[in-house]
């Protein structure tokens, strides 16, 4: 089963895996999102706002346990070592609150994001294709499962190659969109290749939503430098995923590009959970 959810990830680009958590989890992650919203007067590039506002945050597993949490989810976080390898550790942690608006107001004026693919700035294609440099996990804190409901829109497939996708002008759209339409408490992966879009939030409900991107260890995490305060009493696995250093690499270690076991935890997490021989990074 999960062979087949890794050939339809490395197909596609993305998987929606349902229900990873449950109701009571979703009302305290919602219930963190509105502190935040009630506290933040500035989002993500010193942007004034308000409560009520658009929440953009970067950095956001250090604002609060719960979204610490949900690092080494277990569920995802196998998905993720199956699909990508096991030489990783998060790169980047942004949240968002999307108000709903009306019909009138546009994608851009709702502070949503056309089109694009994600580390744009960093990859240059090779051989007609990017590198795979970042795997992201969407978690879905409320509802988005009707259309314009502020969730995204993909094209399956768009990270096999390094060009836009055609587009078609008479919806504006490129040529095999697909809005992914998820319950509160679904988690959405997607490669950094896969072009995608938010979509606007035309119903009567904000949507609210945390991604975590997974990166190689010698890549440098995009929104911060170290999580040694969180590093007292965590498990190997989530220390491996802060960016703890298991090894010394100031006389010639090789911990990030040639690890040993001791610097990759999450091989042997992976192997007791039935998945073995996990390499370092999965051949794309």
């Amino acid at each position: 089963m999960i062979t087949e959810l890794r050939d339809q990830f490395a197909r596609d680009g993305f998987l929606l895996v349902p229900g990873v958590l449950d109701e009571a989890e979703c009302a305290a992650l919602v219930a963190v999102m509105d502190r935040l919203d009630a506290a933040t007067e500035f989002n993500t590039h010193q942007r004034p706002r308000r409560p009520g506002d658009v929440l953009e945050l970067h950095n956001c597993i250090a604002r609060d346990p719960l979204f610490l949490g949900l690092v080494d989810r277990p569920e995802i976080l196998e998905l993720v070592g199956f699909f990508t390898g096991c030489n990783i550790q998060v790169g980047a942690s942004h949240c968002f609150i999307r108000p709903p608006a009306d019909s009138s107001v546009s994608l851009a004026a709702q502070g949503g994001f056309s089109w694009h693919f994600d580390l744009r700035p960093t990859t240059t294609p090779v051989n007609g294709r990017l590198p795979h440099l970042a795997t992201r996990v969407g978690y879905c804190f409320t509802a988005v499962n009707q259309p314009d409901m502020g969730s995204i829109s993909v094209v399956p497939g768009s990270h096999r190659t390094s060009g836009q996708p055609a587009w078609n002008a008479a919806t504006d759209l490129p040529y095999g969109a697909v809005e992914l339409l998820a319950e509160a408490g679904d988690a959405i992966i997607f490669d950094n290749r896969l072009w995608h879009s938010t979509m606007p939030n035309y119903s009567r409900q904000a949507r609210k939503n945390l991604y975590i991107e997974y990166a190689p260890r010698w890549l440098r995490p995009f929104d911060y430098y170290r999580y040694d305060e969180f590093l007292s009493g965590a498990s190997d696995v989530r220390k491996q995923l802060l960016g703890f250093d298991f090894t010394d690499i100031t006389d010639g270690g090789l911990g990030y590009q040639q690890p040993s076991e001791a610097d990759i935890p999450l091989r042997a997490w992976l192997a007791e959970r039935g998945l073995g021989d996990i390499p370092l990074t999965v051949p794309d």
